[in-house]
């Protein structure tokens, strides 16, 4: 540890021990405060990186990018880590800071509501409450698992398996597979399940834009130099960073950011050889309307002798396979299920504020909902990390929670300074956010006409419409104007 630990007056709980959840724990050890508590439903920390172990899994943000600034990793073995690594790298950091001291395993926080006595009454599956000053909700805007609503889902004979659910134990070599989904999850598993597989389906309803980028392995001296020169790997870090502000603009202005983003995935297009195979992957919106995928080997993938591309709609799952709307009949041993996860639905089922106002309801008046991103009208000293319309495009998100990590900070030692005790955006603020986000989203790429799940269930994109560096400015102190202060 930095700081020597002391007690702190303000106490904290969060829910979710996944990347962000860890991150407010470390930050509030390293400030000296030990008076919070983190529920994590799973065995273990690490959150999407401990759900997801589908083969080929990794992050679309280069490995430097990826990582605590303060916890900085010299030796990644690629440009963008596989799945495994990183998640061993956030078990080694809660290792390092001793989390498991501060976490309640295997914990399911039922329901939360604020009480007359100004404090967070936490009730768990377990039965047991807990009461805390401040309430983070660190659980991310994906963690339920989507299920395809086909008919005859339940009759198949065959194996099933969610990407968010994968099996170790079972031995797909030479098996005949379906592959359902071509969001992320769907393009990295292609490739390594083609190379085992005896035969393999992609089953596609929406193609999608996919940015070639290379992703070598580090070699021994170049890893040996980043860790004898640190200065190399936070210049890396930079470099990424700026990567992904300019990946944030070329999704809101049509400038050269956008256009040299059209033109690569575009010609990377061109690599598919046959005209009809490269007119079935071609989609029919405008790059960044989805959130971009990066892959090296997912076109040459799909042209492998034992894939086929199936874009027909499925007409129902029977006990062999797939019917598809032409009738045919897609036998299968394996049906992977690359459907991600519900659109914006945090983990906290139950969350209830002061004269019984619920979350779940404040959320539903979108031009009303948040402030900022980080706290809701109505409910004090409560913030999300990663919150509804948080920037969630192509950079890396440890640098959004960090961000949100940073206000919580300042906002509590506004607290525990005595400056009040409950802090709660007011409803005019968050309105007037609202019309913010309402007027900004016009000319970027969200609103071009695709569906996805930035998109999904909402009026509005679910993201920020400005630069990533507006999110740092306007998150940089709390502007106590804007808030119910008692």
């Amino acid at each position: 540890m930095e700081n020597a630990q002391t007690q702190s007056t303000a106490s904290v709980g969060i829910i979710g021990a996944g990347m962000s959840g860890m991150l407010m724990a470390i930050k509030l050890l390293r400030e000296g405060k030990t008076n919070f508590k983190v529920f994590e439903k799973a065995k273990k920390v690490g959150g999407v990186w401990r759900e997801n172990r589908y083969p080929g899994v990794a992050c679309d943000v280069a490995s430097f990018a990826y990582c605590y600034e303060f916890e900085p990793k010299a030796d990644w073995s690629r440009r963008f880590s596989e799945g495994a690594e990183i998640q061993e790298y956030f078990e080694g950091v809660a290792k390092k800071y001793e989390l498991d001291k501060y976490v309640e395993f295997e914990t399911v926080v039922s329901s939360a509501k604020f009480t007359d006595d100004n404090k967070w009454l936490l009730t768990t599956d377990k039965g047991e409450s807990h009461h805390f000053d401040i309430l983070v909700d660190a659980t991310g805007p994906l963690n339920k698992k989507m299920y395809p609503k086909i008919e005859g889902f339940d009759t198949f004979a065959g194996k099933v398996m969610h990407t968010a659910d994968w099996d170790d134990d079972f031995d797909y070599t030479g098996k005949r597979v379906g592959i359902l989904g071509s969001g992320s999850s769907g393009v990295q598993a292609t490739a390594p399940i083609a190379e085992k597989a005896g035969h393999l389906t992609k089953f596609i309803r929406t193609p999608q834009w996919i940015m070639p980028s290379p992703n070598p392995y580090y070699g021994e001296f170049a890893r040996f130099l980043k860790r004898k020169v640190p200065l190399i790997g936070t210049a890396t870090r930079k470099f990424y960073d700026w990567v992904g502000e300019m990946f944030g603009r070329a999704s809101l202005y049509d400038g050269w950011q956008r256009r040299g983003v059209t033109w690569a995935v575009n010609n990377n297009l061109k690599g598919i050889k046959d005209p009809e195979l490269r007119e079935k992957m071609r989609p029919d919106f405008q790059p960044m309307c989805r959130r971009m995928i990066v892959s090296e080997n997912y076109y040459p993938a799909l042209q492998r002798d034992n894939v086929h591309v199936e874009r027909q709609g499925i007409e129902r799952i029977e006990e062999k396979g797939i019917r598809t709307k032409d009738g045919q009949l897609h036998e299968l041993d394996l049906l992977v299920l690359a459907t991600g996860f519900l659109p914006n639905q945090w983990g906290v089922a139950d969350i209830t504020g002061p004269n019984g106002v619920k979350l779940s309801d404040i959320w539903k008046d979108e031009a009303n909902r948040n402030y900022r991103s980080i706290t809701v009208p109505g409910l004090p000293n409560f913030f999300v990390l990663i919150g509804t319309n948080s920037p969630i495009t192509n950079l890396s998100l440890i640098d959004i929670a960090d961000i949100g990590v940073d206000y919580v900070l300042k906002s509590m030692k506004r607290i525990e300074a005595g400056e009040f005790t409950t802090m709660a955006p007011k409803q005019a603020a968050a309105t007037k956010f609202g019309a913010e986000l309402a007027s900004s989203f016009d000319g970027t790429a969200w609103v071009s006409g695709c569906t996805g799940w930035y998109t999904e269930g909402s009026e509005l994109p679910q993201t920020w419409p400005w630069a990533p560096k507006v999110f740092k400015d306007k998150l940089a102190e709390p502007e106590l104007a804007d808030y119910d202060l008692k």
